[in-house]
């Protein structure tokens, strides 16, 4: 997604005339891993927060995930409500969410953690999205989409090696399709308020699958503290076989340094020290799961 103002400004127009409501840009937010996201406010100065995306598979996900937030929210997950969803007559993709007070917590200790982990037990047997299924995705990944993970990923030998013990059994295994999956399910996308979760958001990724791949994904953050790692661990092996979180590892560590080679705000340096955390957190979750 992008926060470029004119392409914001195109959505909110297009959004005005869909809700019969005035919206108007107050000010960009940061946040998000990729992007950020503009605060805006209607006639009466309620807040909202708009994203937008100018990408057209992006756009389509948009308009295709509000259903499923509206299942998930039906079933009790705490994400805030989607006001509109759609795609302007330039396709521009766009959302705008009810405004959610709170702040992240980069370091993920055991309070945090645990926090988390109860975020994530709530997504089970959600099933909002029968039709955008996270399973599809790992199983391709493990599958025919193997080789091209492992090449893309550009990962050293070392973890190449642990991830492909990780990934012993994966495609005999029987894989879990009827829980929610956030599918970007990192601390920067948590909002805590008074100590609990106030809202958790950047849910267009949503759909069903393995609960499991959030605790995976949560995994590959870099400040997680040992006891957290434990927990985490345990909390994944209970949400789905121990052989399918391995492979929901292994296949989010690879993927997460795919991006990072394509991403054009990442450094050499930076990368590297990425590189020999996953490792070393893919041979810790190795032993714990032995």
């Amino acid at each position: 997604m992008t926060t470029d103002r004119a392409q914001a400004e195109a959505a909110l127009r297009d959004a005005s005339a869909v809700t019969g409501r005035r919206w108007h840009l107050a000010e960009r937010l940061d946040g998000g891993r990729q992007t950020g996201a503009w605060l805006v406010r209607a006639e009466d100065d309620s807040a909202a927060v708009l994203k937008t995306t100018a990408d057209a598979e992006w756009a389509a996900r948009i308009v295709a995930a509000r259903g499923a937030v509206d299942v998930a929210r039906h079933a009790g997950y705490s994400t805030p409500a989607w006001l509109t969803a759609g795609t302007t007559r330039a396709g521009i993709g766009y959302q705008i969410q009810e405004w959610c007070p709170g702040h992240t917590s980069d370091d993920v200790d055991t309070a945090t953690a645990e926090a988390l982990i109860a975020v994530v037990e709530s997504q089970a047997g959600i099933d909002p999205s029968p039709e955008h299924c996270w399973t599809d995705f790992l199983q391709e990944q493990i599958g025919a989409g193997r080789e091209r993970l492992r090449a893309e990923s550009g990962a050293p030998r070392p973890m190449l090696a642990v991830c492909d013990r990780l990934l012993l059994d994966a495609d005999r295994a029987t894989w879990p399709r009827t829980d929610m999956v956030h599918g970007d399910f990192r601390p920067a996308n948590v909002l805590f308020d008074g100590g609990s979760v106030s809202g958790v958001v950047d849910v267009e990724a949503i759909g069903s699958g393995p609960r499991a791949f959030d605790l995976a994904t949560l995994l590959s953050h870099d400040r997680v503290d040992q006891d957290a790692l434990v927990r985490i661990v345990a909390a994944g092996t209970d949400a789905a076989e121990p052989v399918v979180f391995r492979a929901c590892v292994a296949v989010v560590f690879l993927d997460l340094l795919r991006f990072s080679r394509r991403d054009e705000h990442s450094t050499a340096d930076g990368r590297a020290r990425q590189r020999r955390l996953l490792t070393e957190r893919a041979e810790w979750i190795e032993l714990l799961t032995r």
